[in-house]
């Protein structure tokens, strides 16, 4: 029996999705915020877009105290979070708060965090690298690892996918993320090409969903 469930997440639990992503990913946060960590805001403000474009596709792994061990976001409309960012306001909202200090950070991380953006997007427009739905972010805190939590929220996305008919999944992972890489081939994604950012280079991988 698990000691652990998985729930959609609610509006709630982004500072802890926030924190978690901090905590999983610290290296590549660094890197991107000029070597010092951002204030809590920053990383709310980013999973706040991503959880109010598409709701559904944010999933959660508690344990039996209620605490936050695991995320996954899990989208299949990825054009509504481009949509989202400009017509709901948070394109605005992040230029105020940058502008008056609540992130911490600079204008070089703003620039390097945008030029990766671009190559994401060209990579995921080309011709044989394109899916109609992706595992956008997920992490499991290290207390947890080992326990299944990613797979069992990873397994929960693909009915979400089944139920949107969804054909192809896409995700990314730094290629010496070995046990990561290991989780997502018995979970059936295969390497599928390599995309790369200011960090060094990314292993695409898929899913097709029968």
């Amino acid at each position: 029996m698990n000691n652990y469930t998985i729930t959609r997440a609610r509006a709630a639990d982004i500072e802890g999705i926030a924190c978690l992503f901090t905590e999983s990913f610290i290296d590549s946060v660094l890197h991107h915020c000029g070597g010092r960590l951002p204030k809590p805001q920053a990383m709310q403000d980013v999973f706040s877009l991503v959880y109010a474009a598409e709701p559904e596709a944010a999933l959660i792994a508690k344990d039996r105290a209620g605490q936050l061990i695991g995320y996954c976001f899990a989208p299949v409309r990825l054009n509504r979070l481009w949509l989202k960012a400009i017509t709901g306001g948070h394109l605005v909202k992040w230029a105020w708060r940058w502008l008056t200090g609540k992130y911490g950070f600079g204008l070089h991380p703003v620039k390097v965090i945008l030029l990766n953006k671009l190559a994401f997007l060209r990579s995921a427009a080309t011709p044989g690298k394109t899916a109609n739905a992706r595992i956008l972010s997920i992490a499991v805190s290290p207390a947890a690892r080992g326990l299944g939590v990613a797979s069992a929220l990873m397994a929960q996305a693909d009915n979400y996918f089944r139920e949107n008919h969804v054909t192809r999944v896409r995700l990314e992972v730094r290629p010496d993320n070995r046990p990561a890489i290991r989780v997502y081939e018995k979970l059936g994604y295969y390497a599928g090409g390599t995309t790369y950012d200011s960090q060094g280079p990314w292993l695409i991988m898929f899913k097709e969903i029968s």
